[in-house]
């Protein structure tokens, strides 16, 4: 909904003040013509200092039209400094300052209630309780996403990975930064139930712009529970027949080996 108001020298509009080239001709003594083509023969450094001036168009005598220049504080102070320092010039400036700073206190908007923001409070007090109960209902579900769903045969997970060359997963997932393989990227916030409050939360990709991005496959958990903010779950896989190659590029040299002699 627009709301308008106005001093005579300063409009208010949707709370933004603002003036006319018609008022600051008017007021300062000149014709608007005159106006106009002084703002247009300076718009360029105006307008590169203060921002895109806004010309429009209005009915006038006999059909006519009128086009002026909708005004900003800075842009209309502009325009009068271009003018001579007249008494009548000079009396307008103050006056249209005082406007401007009268028509600024006023278009700001009313801030809420003590009871509104009781309940802003509560709202998000609610809120915060619920992401903390679905957080805990869904940990077992996305800790066994993350470590054992592979979609296919040809791609394994981290943990897998880490097992088959006997280590652990934290250890290959720091070597992964280390060697600037994959990068953990934030894409948004969930509940920490050990530290009581959001924290940011990561997912893994391969590090673009390298040869390693082809040896992952980042694939989205449908069935796997949705981030906070509502976002698919994506987990970073291994293509098996890379395995070799990042084992290599981690220096881990034997696979581990089962009684029989077959490797994990």
């Amino acid at each position: 909904m627009s709301t308008n108001q106005s001093s005579g020298l300063v409009n208010v509009i949707d709370g933004v003040p603002f003036t006319t080239s018609e008022v600051v001709s008017e007021h300062a003594g000149i014709q608007h013509k005159n106006a106009l083509e002084l703002l247009e023969t300076h718009l360029g450094v105006i307008e590169a200092a203060f921002g895109k001036v806004a010309f429009e168009t209005r009915p006038g005598y006999n059909n006519s039209h009128v086009r002026f220049a909708r005004l900003t504080e800075a842009q209309s102070t502009a325009l009068l400094t271009l003018m001579r320092n007249t008494p009548q010039v000079v009396d307008f400036k103050v006056n249209l300052v005082k406007a401007f700073a009268e028509a600024t206190k006023t278009s700001v908007p009313a801030l809420p209630s003590r009871a509104a923001l009781a309940q802003m409070v509560l709202d998000a007090e609610k809120e915060l309780e619920a992401a903390k109960m679905q957080a805990e209902l869904d940990a077992p579900k996305v800790r066994y996403h993350e470590r054992f769903v592979a979609e296919t045969d040809d791609i394994m997970t981290i943990e897998y990975f880490a097992s088959h060359w006997g280590t652990t997963e934290p250890q290959v997932r720091k070597m992964l930064i280390e060697k600037k393989i994959a990068v953990r990227r934030c894409i948004g916030k969930k509940w920490s139930k050990s530290k009581g409050c959001m924290v940011d939360e990561f997912e893994w990709r391969p590090r673009q712009g390298t040869r390693y991005v082809e040896w992952f496959k980042v694939l989205p958990q449908h069935d796997a529970p949705r981030h906070h903010n509502g976002q698919v779950r994506q987990t970073m896989y291994l293509f098996s027949f890379h395995s070799e190659d990042l084992a290599a590029k981690l220096g881990l040299t034997q696979p581990v080996m089962f009684e029989g002699g077959d490797a994990a």
